[in-house]
């Protein structure tokens, strides 16, 4: 949505970026497209098509954040990223090609050489002149990524950043810089082939400037510790962060526990899947709406506890006996709507005609060349991300993407010599072979070719085989899927006239509730204003 509205700004910028952050951009596209299997930024129009941007997000996903919102969002971006990254090999390199500024933490100073408030003021002076010059920058303002349930204390840096630069946009007479909160959504970030989403919320209402009327006022010790002046700007600063803090809390779908945040999309998926199979739509929701649907689960269900605590209660138990019983019996909501209709004997002929295809292509091609060209560095991968990863959990991911983007090129380069001299060289061992199939019949167009030149050939084709092994791979995986479901439904192991019943009831309740409230979405639904959460903006709904 928007996404056509920006595609002229888009294309403009994107030709005035320069090739180093060109390609680093073609990269994490790249990456993006393999790690997961469906990814997106929603809500692009909410980005002004004039004006400095400074995005700000919440930081669940370590370097997969900045990876994503590069792949996705429109523009030249300048992250903010704290100043050790920048020593490591490789990815350091990746940074200052991609244009990233360096941050001083306060926890990052000891053994540091030089005043490190010089060098963050340095970083603040130049993100507000890029926002000036209408540049688009990103920070996570909680100075560390982490795997909290909703976001950590936010940091100032981004308040400080923004007021020096609408100063200087208003010295110039250009127009002022924004503050864009973003929401960061993943279903595992760390997991490979799972779904994420970029948010774009609209931009903040930021107070009056210190001296204005209306600015946020200094505490009297403030003004006696530092000066008016100071301490004016002071307030300002704790005014605009208190208020990102808010919005980063209501943009990522913060709550207390992870247990809660499973919970919350357990509730989305019932609620989801009833209302979907009510008006007949049997297509699976897209992250971008199953997250919405979150959104207005959790708005819901705060109002609940504030205005009717002991239904909310109640509910939250049936919620959660109800998600145990399916657990048990591995089964998922929609299954429970769909066991009279699907699968169908057609569809079981299909889902096993699918199989076959898939794996005769795989057995044939595609599966050796994802063994030969991708398994072995993918194998030794995990155990090495896993211990680079033990004392930050929350970088599994990155470690993932970071180890697999060193070994496999080396692998691909290693492993194209021997294979290509199997297969071009005239005393290969392989054509003494008595083989049968494709290859003897490829042998002449094979033999005629340079074996050398053959394994530069070979070099690019290894990821297009793993790439097109995984399409494979996840259409057979869904043709098993609905295989064992026509097997399930058939054999009586599952009680499925009483779990039906169940969660019926459960979800007729649920969508009742929302039904008679008015949340994210609906047509009548009011976007909270700065600093507000989404659940402060329910209201009942007035019936005639």
């Amino acid at each position: 949505m928007g996404y056509e509205v920006l595609q002229p700004v888009r294309a403009q910028i994107h030709m005035s970026a320069p090739r180093s952050y060109r390609a680093v951009r073609w990269f994490a596209k790249e990456i993006s497209s393999t790690w997961f299997r469906e990814h997106e930024a929603i809500e692009v129009d909410n980005i002004p098509e004039v004006g400095g941007v400074l995005f700000a997000a919440w930081h669940p996903g370590a370097l997969i954040d900045p990876l994503l919102m590069t792949a996705t969002l429109p523009g030249q971006l300048t992250f903010i990223a704290k100043h050790t990254l920048f020593k490591t090999p490789i990815l350091g390199s990746i940074m200052r090609a991609a244009g990233a500024r360096p941050i001083y933490r306060q926890a990052d100073k000891e053994g540091m050489e030089g005043d490190r408030r010089q060098g963050n003021q340095a970083v603040i002076n130049t993100v507000a002149d890029i926002l000036v010059e209408q540049g688009r920058c990103v920070i996570f303002p909680e100075g560390v990524s982490h795997v909290e349930s909703r976001p950590e204390r936010v940091k100032t840096g981004p308040a400080r950043m923004l007021l020096l630069a609408i100063r200087r946009a208003r010295d110039k007479d250009v127009e002022e810089p924004v503050l864009v909160p973003i929401g960061l959504h993943y279903t595992d970030a760390n997991r490979f082939r799972e779904r994420a989403l970029v948010e774009v919320h609209a931009p903040m209402k930021l107070p009056p400037l210190p001296g204005e009327t209306g600015a946020p006022i200094a505490e009297q010790g403030i003004i006696d510790e530092f000066g008016d002046d100071e301490a004016a700007d002071r307030a300002w600063v704790l005014a605009v962060t208190r208020n990102l803090g808010a919005e980063l809390e209501r943009t990522s779908l913060g709550l207390d526990s992870w247990e809660d945040r499973k919970l919350l999309w357990r509730t989305r998926g019932l609620v989801s899947v009833h209302r979907n199979r009510s008006e007949g739509r049997k297509t699976r929701a897209t992250y971008a709406e199953a997250v919405l649907g979150a959104r207005r689960m959790r708005a819901a269900w705060f109002h609940l506890i504030e205005e009717q605590r002991e239904l909310s209660e109640s509910l939250r138990s049936q919620v959660e006996a109800h998600a145990a019983t399916m657990r048990n019996y591995g089964l998922k909501e929609h299954e429970l709507y769909d066991r009279t209709t699907e699968p169908g004997m057609i569809g079981l002929l299909s889902a096993g005609l699918q199989f076959i295809w898939c794996w005769i292509w795989m057995l044939g091609l595609m599966t050796w060349s994802a063994l030969i060209g991708s398994y072995p560095p993918y194998r030794l991968s995990g155990p090495v991300a896993h211990y680079a990863a033990r004392d930050e959990p929350h970088g599994l991911g990155t470690k993932k993407i970071a180890v697999a983007i060193i070994f496999l090129p080396i692998w691909w380069f290693l492993i194209s010599f021997p294979v290509a001299w199997l297969l071009a060289a005239e005393n290969s061992p392989l054509w003494q072979l008595n083989l049968y199939g494709l290859l003897p019949i490829l042998q002449p167009t094979l033999t005629s070719i340079s074996w050398l030149l053959l394994a530069f050939i070979l070099m690019p084709l290894w990821p297009i085989g793993a790439r097109l092994h995984l399409l494979l791979w996840s259409r057979s995986l869904r043709s098993v899927h609905t295989i064992r479901r026509w097997s399930r439904l058939r054999n009586g192991s599952v009680p499925w006239t009483e779990l039906t019943e169940s969660q019926l009831q459960l979800a007729k309740t649920l969508d009742e509730i929302g039904n008679n409230l008015i949340l994210p979405g609906d047509p009548e639904w009011q976007e909270p204003p700065t600093g507000k959460d989404d659940h402060d903006m329910v209201r009942a709904r007035i019936t005639s």
